[in-house]
Protein backbone atom coordinates (compact mmCIF):
# COMPACT_ATOMS: atom_id res chain seq x y z
CA UNK A 1 0.00 0.00 0.00
CA UNK A 2 1.21 3.13 -1.26
CA UNK A 3 2.39 6.48 1.81
CA UNK A 4 0.43 9.26 1.18
CA UNK A 5 1.37 12.60 3.08
CA UNK A 6 -0.69 15.89 2.91
CA UNK A 7 0.42 19.38 4.35
CA UNK A 8 -2.84 19.50 6.39
CA UNK A 9 -2.30 16.07 7.87
CA UNK A 10 -0.11 13.93 9.81
CA UNK A 11 2.50 11.90 8.65
CA UNK A 12 1.42 8.17 7.41
CA UNK A 13 1.91 5.29 9.89
CA UNK A 14 5.33 3.87 8.94
CA UNK A 15 5.17 -0.45 8.19
CA UNK A 16 7.64 -2.82 9.51
CA UNK A 17 9.84 -3.53 6.04
CA UNK A 18 9.69 0.50 5.55
CA UNK A 19 11.36 0.34 8.96
CA UNK A 20 14.11 -2.07 7.70
CA UNK A 21 15.19 -0.65 4.87
CA UNK A 22 15.78 2.76 6.69
CA UNK A 23 18.13 1.02 9.16
CA UNK A 24 20.04 -0.42 6.41
CA UNK A 25 20.21 2.86 4.66
CA UNK A 26 21.15 4.76 7.68
CA UNK A 27 23.79 2.06 8.79
CA UNK A 28 25.33 1.89 5.35
CA UNK A 29 25.92 5.85 4.64
CA UNK A 30 27.44 5.64 8.13
CA UNK A 31 29.81 2.56 6.96
CA UNK A 32 30.14 4.06 3.33
CA UNK A 33 31.57 7.60 4.75
CA UNK A 34 33.56 5.59 7.17
CA UNK A 35 35.45 3.44 5.25
CA UNK A 36 36.29 6.33 2.67
CA UNK A 37 37.74 8.56 4.78
CA UNK A 38 39.83 6.95 7.09
CA UNK A 39 42.83 8.76 5.95
CA UNK A 40 43.24 11.23 8.85
CA UNK A 41 44.70 13.46 6.21
CA UNK A 42 41.98 14.20 4.03
CA UNK A 43 40.21 17.29 4.23
CA UNK A 44 37.54 17.31 1.81
CA UNK A 45 35.11 14.28 0.82
CA UNK A 46 32.64 15.13 -2.23
CA UNK A 47 29.82 12.83 -2.17
CA UNK A 48 26.19 13.43 -4.08
CA UNK A 49 23.06 11.56 -2.29
CA UNK A 50 19.92 11.21 -4.57
CA UNK A 51 16.85 9.52 -3.21
CA UNK A 52 14.31 9.35 -6.21
CA UNK A 53 10.76 8.33 -4.49
CA UNK A 54 11.38 11.09 -1.61
CA UNK A 55 8.26 10.81 -0.27
CA UNK A 56 7.22 13.32 2.77
CA UNK A 57 10.19 13.04 4.82
CA UNK A 58 8.41 11.98 8.10
CA UNK A 59 6.26 8.86 9.30
CA UNK A 60 4.84 7.77 12.79
CA UNK A 61 5.78 5.01 14.94
CA UNK A 62 2.95 4.34 17.13
CA UNK A 63 3.20 7.94 18.24
CA UNK A 64 6.88 8.50 18.00
CA UNK A 65 8.36 10.22 14.40
CA UNK A 66 10.63 8.08 12.64
CA UNK A 67 12.88 9.99 9.61
CA UNK A 68 12.32 9.02 6.16
CA UNK A 69 14.77 8.83 3.71
CA UNK A 70 15.57 12.06 2.86
CA UNK A 71 15.97 13.00 6.79
CA UNK A 72 18.63 9.68 7.30
CA UNK A 73 20.60 10.97 4.52
CA UNK A 74 20.66 14.51 6.21
CA UNK A 75 21.57 12.94 9.45
CA UNK A 76 23.73 10.83 8.84
CA UNK A 77 25.76 13.44 6.76
CA UNK A 78 25.79 15.55 9.78
CA UNK A 79 26.42 12.84 12.46
CA UNK A 80 29.44 11.46 10.39
CA UNK A 81 31.14 16.23 9.70
CA UNK A 82 31.19 15.42 13.93
CA UNK A 83 32.13 11.83 14.01
CA UNK A 84 35.26 11.84 11.52
CA UNK A 85 36.32 15.38 13.42
CA UNK A 86 36.50 14.39 16.79
CA UNK A 87 40.16 13.53 16.75
CA UNK A 88 41.74 15.32 13.68
CA UNK A 89 44.28 17.86 13.25
CA UNK A 90 43.16 18.70 9.81
CA UNK A 91 39.62 18.80 9.79
CA UNK A 92 37.38 17.21 6.81
CA UNK A 93 34.88 19.10 5.19
CA UNK A 94 31.86 16.75 3.84
CA UNK A 95 30.67 18.54 0.63
CA UNK A 96 27.76 16.51 0.31
CA UNK A 97 24.50 17.44 -2.04
CA UNK A 98 20.95 16.33 -1.59
CA UNK A 99 18.44 15.92 -4.41
CA UNK A 100 14.98 14.85 -3.14
CA UNK A 101 12.70 13.83 -6.70
CA UNK A 102 9.09 13.28 -6.01
CA UNK A 103 6.18 13.08 -8.67
CA UNK A 104 3.44 13.73 -5.85
CA UNK A 105 3.25 17.83 -5.15
CA UNK A 106 1.68 17.19 -1.58
CA UNK A 107 4.61 14.44 -1.12
CA UNK A 108 7.04 17.31 -1.68
CA UNK A 109 5.34 20.52 -0.08
CA UNK A 110 5.33 18.17 2.67
CA UNK A 111 9.56 17.56 2.64
CA UNK A 112 9.74 21.04 2.27
CA UNK A 113 7.90 21.81 5.15
CA UNK A 114 9.62 19.26 7.46
CA UNK A 115 13.35 20.20 6.11
CA UNK A 116 12.40 23.79 7.09
CA UNK A 117 11.10 22.65 10.83
CA UNK A 118 14.52 20.74 11.21
CA UNK A 119 16.24 23.77 10.17
CA UNK A 120 17.85 23.09 6.19
CA UNK A 121 17.56 25.96 4.02
CA UNK A 122 16.85 24.13 0.52
CA UNK A 123 18.21 25.93 -2.75
CA UNK A 124 19.73 23.94 -5.40
CA UNK A 125 23.42 24.28 -4.27
CA UNK A 126 22.88 21.88 -1.44
CA UNK A 127 19.58 20.59 -1.19
CA UNK A 128 17.35 20.31 -4.21
CA UNK A 129 13.49 19.37 -4.22
CA UNK A 130 12.03 18.30 -7.57
CA UNK A 131 8.59 17.79 -8.03
CA UNK A 132 8.83 14.89 -11.20
CA UNK A 133 9.04 11.61 -12.45
CA UNK A 134 12.60 10.26 -11.75
CA UNK A 135 12.69 9.48 -14.85
CA UNK A 136 12.68 13.31 -15.91
CA UNK A 137 14.91 14.50 -13.87
CA UNK A 138 18.27 12.00 -13.95
CA UNK A 139 19.30 13.92 -17.12
CA UNK A 140 19.78 17.12 -14.93
CA UNK A 141 20.91 15.29 -11.73
CA UNK A 142 23.81 13.29 -13.48
CA UNK A 143 24.62 16.90 -14.70
CA UNK A 144 24.77 18.57 -11.62
CA UNK A 145 26.74 15.72 -10.01
CA UNK A 146 29.28 15.53 -13.08
CA UNK A 147 29.70 19.20 -12.43
CA UNK A 148 30.80 18.90 -8.74
CA UNK A 149 32.59 15.52 -9.24
CA UNK A 150 33.90 15.42 -13.03
CA UNK A 151 36.56 12.85 -12.05
CA UNK A 152 34.93 10.44 -9.49
CA UNK A 153 31.12 11.29 -9.54
CA UNK A 154 30.71 9.45 -6.26
CA UNK A 155 27.00 9.27 -5.55
CA UNK A 156 24.48 7.14 -4.23
CA UNK A 157 21.14 6.66 -5.91
CA UNK A 158 17.47 5.28 -3.34
CA UNK A 159 15.19 4.01 -5.95
CA UNK A 160 12.64 2.80 -3.21
CA UNK A 161 9.91 2.52 -5.65
CA UNK A 162 6.28 0.96 -4.90
CA UNK A 163 6.70 -2.61 -7.48
CA UNK A 164 8.91 -3.42 -10.23
CA UNK A 165 8.57 -1.59 -13.12
CA UNK A 166 8.98 2.40 -11.49
CA UNK A 167 12.19 2.39 -12.66
CA UNK A 168 13.69 1.49 -16.13
CA UNK A 169 16.86 -0.30 -15.59
CA UNK A 170 18.04 1.55 -18.91
CA UNK A 171 18.38 4.58 -16.16
CA UNK A 172 20.16 2.50 -13.90
CA UNK A 173 22.57 1.53 -17.25
CA UNK A 174 23.08 5.06 -17.69
CA UNK A 175 24.18 5.81 -13.91
CA UNK A 176 26.88 3.40 -14.17
CA UNK A 177 27.90 3.99 -17.59
CA UNK A 178 28.14 7.61 -16.49
CA UNK A 179 29.71 7.00 -12.91
CA UNK A 180 31.72 3.92 -12.38
CA UNK A 181 31.61 4.99 -8.61
CA UNK A 182 28.23 5.30 -7.85
CA UNK A 183 25.96 3.00 -6.34
CA UNK A 184 22.10 1.91 -6.70
CA UNK A 185 19.97 0.94 -4.20
CA UNK A 186 16.84 -0.60 -5.97
CA UNK A 187 13.62 -1.80 -4.29
CA UNK A 188 12.11 -4.63 -6.64
CA UNK A 189 9.31 -6.01 -5.52
CA UNK A 190 9.51 -9.54 -7.00
CA UNK A 191 6.96 -11.82 -5.56
CA UNK A 192 4.43 -9.82 -7.61
CA UNK A 193 6.38 -9.97 -11.01
CA UNK A 194 6.79 -13.66 -10.36
CA UNK A 195 2.83 -13.99 -9.29
CA UNK A 196 1.50 -11.90 -12.08
CA UNK A 197 3.79 -13.09 -15.03
CA UNK A 198 1.65 -13.47 -18.34
CA UNK A 199 1.97 -13.82 -21.55
CA UNK A 200 -0.61 -10.69 -21.92
CA UNK A 201 -0.20 -7.16 -23.67
CA UNK A 202 -0.97 -6.16 -20.23
CA UNK A 203 2.24 -7.93 -18.74
CA UNK A 204 4.21 -7.03 -21.83
CA UNK A 205 3.63 -3.38 -21.09
CA UNK A 206 4.09 -3.92 -17.38
CA UNK A 207 7.27 -5.20 -17.94
CA UNK A 208 8.35 -2.84 -20.30
CA UNK A 209 11.13 -0.80 -18.25
CA UNK A 210 12.69 -4.21 -16.98
CA UNK A 211 13.06 -5.22 -20.71
CA UNK A 212 11.87 -8.80 -20.56
CA UNK A 213 11.14 -9.82 -24.41
CA UNK A 214 8.04 -12.11 -25.11
CA UNK A 215 10.50 -15.23 -25.21
CA UNK A 216 12.07 -14.18 -21.77
CA UNK A 217 8.59 -14.07 -20.39
CA UNK A 218 7.55 -17.46 -21.85
CA UNK A 219 10.87 -19.11 -20.49
CA UNK A 220 10.21 -17.71 -17.04
CA UNK A 221 6.68 -19.05 -17.03
CA UNK A 222 7.76 -22.30 -17.64
CA UNK A 223 10.52 -22.56 -14.94
CA UNK A 224 8.19 -21.26 -12.75
CA UNK A 225 5.73 -24.34 -13.40
CA UNK A 226 8.29 -26.52 -12.90
CA UNK A 227 9.85 -28.67 -9.53
CA UNK A 228 11.62 -25.50 -8.30
CA UNK A 229 10.36 -23.12 -10.82
CA UNK A 230 10.42 -19.70 -8.38
CA UNK A 231 13.68 -20.67 -7.24
CA UNK A 232 15.12 -20.89 -11.28
CA UNK A 233 12.93 -17.98 -12.14
CA UNK A 234 14.30 -15.58 -8.88
CA UNK A 235 17.69 -16.04 -9.99
CA UNK A 236 17.00 -15.86 -13.84
CA UNK A 237 15.78 -12.54 -12.86
CA UNK A 238 18.33 -11.41 -10.66
CA UNK A 239 20.77 -11.72 -13.33
CA UNK A 240 18.75 -10.34 -15.74
CA UNK A 241 18.87 -6.93 -13.31
CA UNK A 242 22.63 -7.23 -13.06
CA UNK A 243 23.45 -7.79 -17.18
CA UNK A 244 21.21 -4.79 -17.80
CA UNK A 245 21.85 -2.51 -15.23
CA UNK A 246 25.67 -2.89 -15.79
CA UNK A 247 26.36 -3.88 -11.99
CA UNK A 248 29.21 -5.80 -11.14
CA UNK A 249 27.98 -6.94 -7.98
CA UNK A 250 24.59 -6.68 -5.88
CA UNK A 251 23.40 -7.94 -2.47
CA UNK A 252 19.80 -9.01 -3.00
CA UNK A 253 18.00 -9.95 0.21
CA UNK A 254 14.02 -10.64 0.90
CA UNK A 255 12.41 -8.29 2.73
CA UNK A 256 8.71 -9.65 3.97
CA UNK A 257 5.99 -7.45 4.58
CA UNK A 258 3.98 -8.29 7.34
CA UNK A 259 0.73 -7.00 5.29
CA UNK A 260 1.18 -8.49 2.05
CA UNK A 261 4.20 -11.01 2.47
CA UNK A 262 4.82 -10.82 -0.90
CA UNK A 263 8.40 -10.72 -1.22
CA UNK A 264 10.81 -7.93 -1.91
CA UNK A 265 14.44 -7.41 -2.41
CA UNK A 266 16.44 -4.54 -1.55
CA UNK A 267 18.99 -4.56 -3.93
CA UNK A 268 22.26 -3.10 -4.15
CA UNK A 269 24.27 -2.68 -7.13
CA UNK A 270 27.56 -1.82 -7.76
CA UNK A 271 30.51 -2.08 -9.98
CA UNK A 272 32.77 -2.45 -6.50
CA UNK A 273 33.53 -5.31 -4.70
CA UNK A 274 34.27 -3.30 -1.35
CA UNK A 275 30.82 -1.54 -1.37
CA UNK A 276 29.01 -5.26 -1.83
CA UNK A 277 31.31 -6.06 1.00
CA UNK A 278 30.68 -3.26 3.32
CA UNK A 279 26.49 -3.84 2.31
CA UNK A 280 26.83 -7.68 3.30
CA UNK A 281 28.46 -6.95 6.21
CA UNK A 282 25.47 -4.69 7.70
CA UNK A 283 22.94 -7.78 6.62
CA UNK A 284 24.78 -9.64 9.35
CA UNK A 285 24.88 -7.15 11.80
CA UNK A 286 21.34 -5.88 11.90
CA UNK A 287 20.57 -9.95 12.37
CA UNK A 288 16.85 -10.71 11.47
CA UNK A 289 15.86 -7.53 9.51
CA UNK A 290 16.56 -9.44 6.19
CA UNK A 291 16.28 -13.10 5.12
CA UNK A 292 16.46 -15.15 2.78
CA UNK A 293 15.64 -19.00 1.74
CA UNK A 294 18.34 -21.35 1.44
CA UNK A 295 22.02 -21.90 2.06
CA UNK A 296 24.50 -18.95 2.88
CA UNK A 297 26.83 -20.86 0.75
CA UNK A 298 26.90 -20.97 -2.91
CA UNK A 299 23.00 -21.66 -3.06
CA UNK A 300 22.46 -18.04 -2.40
CA UNK A 301 19.29 -16.13 -3.27
CA UNK A 302 15.49 -17.88 -2.78
CA UNK A 303 15.02 -21.20 -2.57
CA UNK A 304 17.92 -23.58 -3.43
CA UNK A 305 16.41 -25.94 -6.28
CA UNK A 306 18.52 -28.71 -5.24
CA UNK A 307 16.77 -29.57 -1.82
CA UNK A 308 13.12 -30.28 -0.73
CA UNK A 309 11.28 -26.85 -0.28
CA UNK A 310 9.47 -28.15 3.18
CA UNK A 311 13.03 -28.89 4.29
CA UNK A 312 14.25 -25.45 3.36
CA UNK A 313 16.76 -23.45 5.94
CA UNK A 314 15.66 -19.72 6.74
CA UNK A 315 19.24 -17.62 6.99
CA UNK A 316 18.34 -14.64 8.85
CA UNK A 317 21.38 -13.86 9.47
CA UNK A 318 22.43 -14.65 13.26
CA UNK A 319 25.65 -16.27 14.73
CA UNK A 320 24.37 -19.89 14.60
CA UNK A 321 23.46 -19.25 10.86
CA UNK A 322 27.21 -17.85 10.18
CA UNK A 323 28.10 -21.32 11.80
CA UNK A 324 26.44 -23.39 9.37
CA UNK A 325 27.68 -21.07 6.62
CA UNK A 326 31.34 -21.77 7.48
CA UNK A 327 30.31 -25.70 7.42
CA UNK A 328 28.99 -25.25 3.96
CA UNK A 329 31.18 -23.41 2.49
CA UNK A 330 34.36 -26.01 4.33
CA UNK A 331 32.22 -28.71 1.91
CA UNK A 332 31.28 -26.23 -1.58
CA UNK A 333 34.23 -24.07 -2.00
CA UNK A 334 37.23 -26.64 -2.29
CA UNK A 335 35.72 -28.06 -5.04
CA UNK A 336 35.30 -24.52 -6.64
CA UNK A 337 38.79 -23.60 -5.65
CA UNK A 338 40.27 -26.57 -6.94
CA UNK A 339 38.79 -25.32 -10.33
CA UNK A 340 40.66 -22.18 -10.06
CA UNK A 341 43.51 -23.03 -9.44
CA UNK A 342 44.77 -26.18 -11.05
CA UNK A 343 46.10 -24.41 -13.64
CA UNK A 344 47.85 -21.42 -12.25
CA UNK A 345 48.02 -19.71 -8.81
CA UNK A 346 44.74 -17.00 -8.49
CA UNK A 347 45.13 -13.96 -6.52
CA UNK A 348 43.03 -13.66 -3.51
CA UNK A 349 41.59 -10.39 -4.73
CA UNK A 350 40.05 -12.31 -7.60
CA UNK A 351 38.44 -15.15 -6.02
CA UNK A 352 36.61 -12.74 -3.78
CA UNK A 353 35.56 -10.97 -7.19
CA UNK A 354 34.10 -14.48 -8.46
CA UNK A 355 32.58 -15.53 -5.21
CA UNK A 356 30.51 -12.48 -4.35
CA UNK A 357 27.73 -12.67 -5.95
CA UNK A 358 27.50 -16.73 -5.13
CA UNK A 359 26.65 -16.34 -1.59
CA UNK A 360 25.89 -14.33 1.62
CA UNK A 361 29.48 -14.88 3.26
CA UNK A 362 31.54 -11.48 3.75
CA UNK A 363 35.19 -11.24 2.57
CA UNK A 364 36.35 -11.95 5.86
CA UNK A 365 34.32 -15.63 6.02
CA UNK A 366 35.92 -16.48 2.61
CA UNK A 367 39.42 -15.64 3.65
CA UNK A 368 38.69 -18.25 6.64
CA UNK A 369 37.64 -20.64 5.45
CA UNK A 370 40.54 -20.45 2.85
CA UNK A 371 42.85 -20.21 5.85
CA UNK A 372 41.24 -23.38 7.20
CA UNK A 373 41.94 -25.61 3.80
CA UNK A 374 45.54 -24.50 4.12
CA UNK A 375 45.70 -25.08 7.47
CA UNK A 376 44.47 -28.74 6.32
CA UNK A 377 47.21 -28.74 3.49
CA UNK A 378 44.45 -28.54 0.81
CA UNK A 379 45.91 -25.90 -0.47
CA UNK A 380 48.66 -23.09 -0.18
CA UNK A 381 49.48 -19.41 -0.39
CA UNK A 382 52.53 -17.58 -2.34
CA UNK A 383 52.83 -14.14 -1.35
CA UNK A 384 53.09 -11.33 -4.33
CA UNK A 385 56.56 -12.79 -5.35
CA UNK A 386 55.46 -16.16 -5.28
CA UNK A 387 56.82 -17.24 -2.24
CA UNK A 388 55.03 -20.45 -0.21
CA UNK A 389 53.81 -18.60 2.61
CA UNK A 390 53.42 -20.29 6.87
CA UNK A 391 50.36 -22.84 7.30
CA UNK A 392 50.26 -20.77 10.46
CA UNK A 393 49.47 -17.26 8.85
CA UNK A 394 46.38 -15.38 10.24
CA UNK A 395 45.50 -12.93 7.75
CA UNK A 396 45.51 -13.29 3.62
CA UNK A 397 46.37 -10.03 1.97
CA UNK A 398 44.57 -9.10 -1.05
CA UNK A 399 47.58 -9.87 -3.53
CA UNK A 400 47.84 -13.24 -1.87
CA UNK A 401 47.74 -16.25 -4.55
CA UNK A 402 45.87 -19.23 -3.86
CA UNK A 403 47.60 -22.56 -5.53
CA UNK A 404 47.36 -26.35 -5.40
CA UNK A 405 50.09 -27.72 -2.53
CA UNK A 406 53.13 -29.36 -4.67
CA UNK A 407 52.34 -32.71 -2.91
CA UNK A 408 48.19 -33.49 -2.95
CA UNK A 409 47.12 -35.41 -0.37
CA UNK A 410 45.71 -38.87 -0.75
CA UNK A 411 42.50 -39.68 -1.38
CA UNK A 412 40.40 -40.26 1.48
CA UNK A 413 42.44 -37.51 3.48
CA UNK A 414 41.21 -34.61 1.24
CA UNK A 415 37.87 -32.72 1.06
CA UNK A 416 38.30 -33.24 -2.58
CA UNK A 417 37.75 -37.03 -2.50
Amino acid sequence: MPFNWHPDEPPPSIESHTLAKLAVLRSYLRAYIDRLNVNPSREEFKLDLIDGFAGGGMYLDGKAEVSGSPLVMLEETEKARIRLNERRVKQLHIDCKFYFVDKEQAHTDYLREVLKVRGHHINDDRIVIRNGQFENEIEGILASVQDRQPRSGRSIFLLDQKGFSRVQLSLVARIFRKFPAAEVILTFAADALVNNLSETQRTLKAVAPIQLTVSQISDLIQQRDANFGRALMQRTLRDHVRHLTGATFDTPFFIRPRQSRRALWFLHLSKHPTARDVMIQLHWELQNTFEHYGSGEFGMLGWDALKDSKTLPLLKFSELDAQQMQKELLESLPRKLFKLVSEHPVALDTLRHLFANQTAARFSDLDQVILQLVQEREFEILNQEGKVRSRRIKRLARTDLVTLPTTLLLPGLSRLS
